[in-house]
């Protein structure tokens, strides 16, 4: 008996089951192709709101923690170092500067200071031009570095050196490290030796340079005329420092420092900001701070890249309640806000605007933040424009991941009379 096959045993797929086989194999290929395609636009997304939520938390970190410094002047703030009477004549004790001449300490000429030395201002804004509350910018269309008169008040040539991004304001603090060492002993002459436990002495070693020494009658800004020790330092005429009057604390010059009554401090002055990488062209937080040499005759700075990502940096200022009596002491309460622009209105005179940002009490901070790096977040932006502090912001549509934050940061030595 015969086990050959038969003719159609033996036959192969026909082409139209060829043809259904293709079909549905392509089918199920296009199925893994979007399932494929799905996934990796969530985890693009999911990476870029991740980046943004993690820039953002570390920029308003970096940023909060020098604000809520801001009026700290040693025993006291610097608004009652500052008080000034009807006259205009200071009351509280003063912030005084070995970086002055002679002849500008003795009137405590503080306009005649660098501007990185000016500590009579614990905080000062720089608004860039057409960024108001109610104004609209195109992000795309920001200058990648803006000249000084982008921004209101002008840009001091320390600043704009800095090569900020246009369309982002600027904000400068100044004022003393929590960081201390109480005085052990202290030579004045114009040569003045001051000393203190070696426990505390990296208050001395470490830090930008710039130095305060601060009771609860005043404070003095200087630098040291030779690396300081863990156990000393020295400050005597020369560099920046032309002073042979010594240090005296107090706005009259009557009362001199003391060992035990009087604290060391570090002096810190640090500018934030927006610029470039010049790498990699990503917009970026920035921080600049001011430095100096014992004994030389320079103010240099660092700089550094805190957090990528940041396009725009927009910043509103609390003013105290009697911010327009200025005859008045600060209150403590903080019950307006203005722009940096307000407060600087160069129809004022400079003392009343200096005296202005001597009252601002809080500081709103709005970010707009990108997923950061070159990545791509694959995900479409809201069809309405993002606001940042009433600012409605236009960015590039470049496919980042974009999202605003804002928050409050109250000067804590400012309010209810600290």
């Amino acid at each position: 008996m015969s086990t050959r096959p038969s003719r159609r045993q033996a036959a192969g797929l026909s082409l139209i089951e060829l043809m259904i086989a293709l079909l549905i194999g392509t089918i199920l290929v296009m199925g893994l192709v979007q399932v494929f395609s799905a996934s990796r636009s969530a985890y693009q997304l999911s990476q870029g709101i991740a980046r943004n939520q993690e820039n953002a938390r570390f920029a308003l970190d970096f940023l909060s923690r020098d604000l809520r410094m801001v009026g700290h002047a040693g025993c006291v703030n610097d608004q009652s170092l500052l008080t000034a009477d009807a006259a205009g004549n200071v009351t509280g004790g003063n912030i005084r500067s070995l970086f002055l001449s002679e002849a500008n300490r003795t009137v405590n000429n503080v306009s005649a200071l660098p501007f990185p030395l000016r500590f009579d201002l614990g905080v000062q804004g720089f608004e860039a031009n057409g960024t108001e509350p109610g104004d609209d910018i195109d992000l795309a269309t920001v200058p990648a570095v803006g000249d000084a008169a982008a921004w209101t008040p002008q840009l001091p040539a320390e600043l704009s050196d800095l090569s900020p991004i246009a369309g982002s304001d600027i904000i400068v603090l100044r004022y003393l490290s929590p960081e201390q060492a109480q005085v052990s002993d202290l030579t004045l002459a114009p040569t003045s030796t001051i000393e203190y436990p070696s426990a505390s002495g990296t208050v001395a070693t470490e830090g930008s340079g710039l130095f305060a020494l601060a009771d609860c009658n005043g404070a003095t800004v200087f630098q040291a005329s030779a690396s300081p020790s863990a156990t000393e330092m020295t400050v005597s005429v020369g560099g920046l420092n032309a002073s042979d009057l010594g240090f005296v604390s107090g706005h009259d010059g009557a009362v001199t420092y003391k060992p035990g009554g009087a604290t060391l401090y570090r002096a810190e002055s640090v500018a934030y900001y927006v610029a470039l990488n010049p790498e990699t062209s990503v917009p970026a937080l920035y921080r600049t701070r001011w430095t100096t040499v014992p004994g030389s005759s320079d103010l240099g700075h660092t700089t550094e890249e805190l957090v990528e990502g940041i396009e725009s940096m927009q910043l509103l200022y609390g003013e105290d309640a009697n911010s327009e009596d200025l005859t008045l002491p600060p209150s403590g309460h903080v019950t307006k806000t203005n722009t940096a622009a307000t407060i600087s209105d160069p129809s004022q005179s400079a003392a009343v605007q200096a005296d202005r940002w001597r009252r601002v009490g809080a500081v709103q901070l709005g970010l707009m933040v990108r997923g950061g790096g070159m990545e791509r977040a694959a995900s479409e932006q809201a069809a309405v424009a993002p606001q940042v502090l009433q600012v409605a912001m236009t960015p590039s549509s470049d496919g980042h991941y974009r999202s605003v934050y804002e928050t409050t940061v109250a000067l804590r030595n400012r309010l209810f009379g600290n």
